[in-house]
């Protein structure tokens, strides 16, 4: 076997392979021990007719195409071994020759990462303040869990919670049809059509109200862009009544925690600060992982790129190939105009895990299995009953190699914050200084 190596553009190798003539032979030979049983040629017995008579009978090129099927794959494979190579994803292969036997086999292969001197990454961290109007928004949605629900004569507002009957029709077909449906009036928040929630407004109990209001375009299509007739029918207006911000509040919250309402604010202060926290952690590691990317040269192949975007489809849309051929129906889409829209995200995804692994290599970063057995109890200790249960799939290869994967991506991206964090140095400063 000879094999001729070429380095291709977006992380290829191009391998051309060509075949001894008696290894040929040797799998000729073999197609011709795998066809015969299958055949019946007058004269001799099933399996018995010598490989001429079978040549004969099937033709030259079927005994070739046959020996080929097996023959190619198996030198491939050789190839990769022998050449080191580590695909990707299966090869496009070419026959250039029969006999002798030469083909040629694309091959993707794993992406080529190069990164820039990320020592130089510097980002100012965000600073972190828990405003007034976060801890009053907290302590309404606090106040809300305990809230009492009672009927009030007035036209409904804002926030209130009705009980009405909702019926329509376009063009003499029913559109909707709900009768005592229970809901919150919340401004801002679509009511199943836009603008209907505002037509509630005003409205007391056991009073009825005609509207007409336009269906939007993402409605089926007998239906969208036509006039609805909507008739609402209110049965019952009532109101939230929040209890008052005192110590019992505190007290419901949580008796054993909580003996004052200042010691409620304080937990409250402190658990805003601290998801605020984590939520600009999140993001300034983002922006520290697009500088890498910003640094870093990466060749990849086509294929990666295509799985991503699949990926992110299959998120976004599920796995229902029906259900997804028919939301590409209503948005007016093929499947490679609809394919395009996540080629942006998905390039940046996939850039962000190329750059992040190459990283993580050239830091040394590994996860112990000590790391790994710590990590596993920390996720069991508060499941209570459910330990048991969730420790024989967390002990499993699969649960095992998910702790390690997120622990390292933790570590990774720690050390990466730890580095754009860094207060310059002495020498940074001098250099600063000189330029």
């Amino acid at each position: 076997m000879k094999v001729t190596l070429e380095r291709l553009p977006e992380s290829r190798v191009q391998l051309e392979i060509e075949v001894e003539p008696d290894r040929l032979e040797r799998s000729l030979d073999a197609a011709y021990k795998r066809l015969v049983p299958t055949l019946r040629i007058p004269g001799f017995r099933p399996g018995k007719a010598p490989r001429r008579v079978v040549e004969r009978m099937v033709g030259r090129e079927r005994l070739l195409s046959e020996a080929l099927d097996a023959l190619v794959p198996a030198v491939y494979t050789e190839a990769l071994e022998s050449e080191e190579i580590d695909p990707v994803d299966q090869p496009e292969l070419e026959i250039l020759e029969t006999e002798p036997v030469r083909f040629k086999a694309t091959v993707p292969i794993r992406p080529t990462v190069t990164l820039g001197d990320y020592s130089t990454i510097r980002i100012a961290p965000e600073p972190v303040e828990v405003t007034d109007e976060m801890f009053e928004e907290q302590m309404t949605l606090i106040r809300r869990r305990f809230a009492t629900i009672g009927p009030v004569e007035r036209g409904a507002e804002w926030n209130d919670h009705l009980t009405a009957d909702v019926k329509g029709t376009v063009e003499d077909t029913p559109f909707v049809q709900d009768e005592d449906v229970d809901f919150q009036l919340i401004e801002d928040q679509r009511l199943f059509l836009p603008g209907l929630a505002e037509e509630f407004l005003g409205l007391e109990a056991e009073s009825e109200k005609t509207v007409e209001i336009e269906v939007p375009e993402d409605f089926p299509p007998q239906f969208a862009g036509k006039t609805v007739s909507i008739t609402l029918t209110v049965k019952a207006v009532k109101e939230e009544e929040l209890p008052d911000e005192d110590d019992d509040l505190a007290q419901q919250v949580n008796a054993e925690e909580f003996e004052t309402i200042d010691e409620l604010h304080e937990r409250v202060r402190h658990d805003l600060q601290e998801t605020l926290q984590q939520q600009a952690d999140e993001a300034y590691r983002l922006k520290a992982v697009d500088e890498l990317v910003g640094l870093s040269e990466i060749e990849f192949p086509q294929v990666l790129l295509d799985r991503e975007i699949d990926e992110l489809i299959r998120q976004d849309h599920g796995s229902d190939v029906r259900a997804y051929q028919a939301h590409l129906a209503q948005v007016g889409k093929s499947t490679e105009e609809f394919r395009e829209l996540y080629r942006e995200p998905a390039q940046e995804r996939l850039f962000r895990s190329l750059v992040l692994g190459e990283f993580t290599t050239a830091e040394g970063i590994e996860v112990s299995d000590e790391e790994v057995v710590e990590q596993r109890e920390k996720m069991l200790e508060p499941l209570g009953e459910e330990a048991a249960n969730m420790r024989t799939m967390f002990e499993s290869e699969s649960g095992a190699a998910n702790i390690r994967g997120s622990l390292l991506t933790e570590k990774t991206l720690a050390r990466l914050q730890e580095i754009a964090a860094a207060e310059p140095g002495p020498e940074s400063d001098s250099e600063e200084e000189a330029e």
